[in-house]
C-alpha cells in the first residue's frame, strides 16, 4: 500500500461529546438527588436537637405492664390462700406452675399449658420459667399432707414467681 493513499483520521461530531458530558451529569443526579430530597429539614435537626433524651425504660411504654399487673394480683391471691391454709404447699405450687404456664402462654403468643419442661426448656427466653416450673416439681408430688416440709421453699417460690413476671 503506497503512502499517498492514507486517510486522515475520522472526526467525531461535537454531539458525542455533549452526549457523554450529558450521561455523566445524569448519573451524578441520580446519585445526589435521593440523598437530597430525603435529608432532614434543619427544622427537623433543631427538633431533635433539644428533645430531651430518653432514659432508660422511663422513655418508653412496656406493652406487657397490663399483663404484669394482672399476673402479680394472680400471684398475690395465691399467696394469700397459702397463708390462710387454703392451699398447702403442694396445692401452691401446682397454682404458681399453672399461672406460669399462662402467663407464657400469652408472653410468648403460643400455647404453653402442655408443654413438658424439656419442650418449655427449649423455648427462647423461657430460663426463668424453666426454673420456676422445675422448682414447683418437687412439691407438686410431695406428700400433701406436709407443710412444714416445704414452708420456707412455698415462700420463695411465690417471690422467684414475682420476680419472673416482673422481669420477663
Amino acid at each position: 500500500m503506497p503512502g499517498d493513499e492514507l486517510l486522515p483520521p475520522v472526526g467525531y461530531s461535537g454531539w458525542w461529546t455533549v452526549l457523554g458530558v450529558a450521561l455523566l451529569l445524569v448519573a451524578v443526579a441520580l446519585v445526589v438527588l435521593p440523598l437530597w430530597f430525603t435529608r432532614r429539614s434543619k427544622q427537623e435537626m433543631e427538633a431533635e436537637r433539644h428533645a430531651p433524651a430518653p432514659s432508660g425504660r422511663r422513655g418508653r411504654t412496656d406493652p406487657w405492664d397490663a399483663l404484669r399487673k394482672e399476673y402479680t394480683a394472680r400471684l398475690d391471691e395465691i399467696e394469700r390462700r397459702y397463708e390462710r391454709d387454703e392451699l398447702d404447699s403442694r396445692a401452691l405450687h401446682q397454682e404458681l406452675a399453672r399461672e406460669m404456664r399462662r402467663f407464657a402462654a400469652t408472653r410468648l403468643g403460643r400455647p404453653v399449658e402442655t408443654l413438658t419442661l424439656t419442650q418449655i426448656a427449649e423455648l427462647q427466653d423461657a430460663r426463668r420459667l424453666t426454673d420456676l416450673i422445675t422448682r414447683c416439681y418437687a412439691p407438686e408430688f410431695a406428700d400433701p399432707h406436709n407443710r412444714d416440709a416445704f414452708g420456707l421453699r412455698a415462700r420463695t417460690s411465690v417471690h422467684q414467681a414475682r420476680e419472673a413476671v416482673r422481669e420477663w
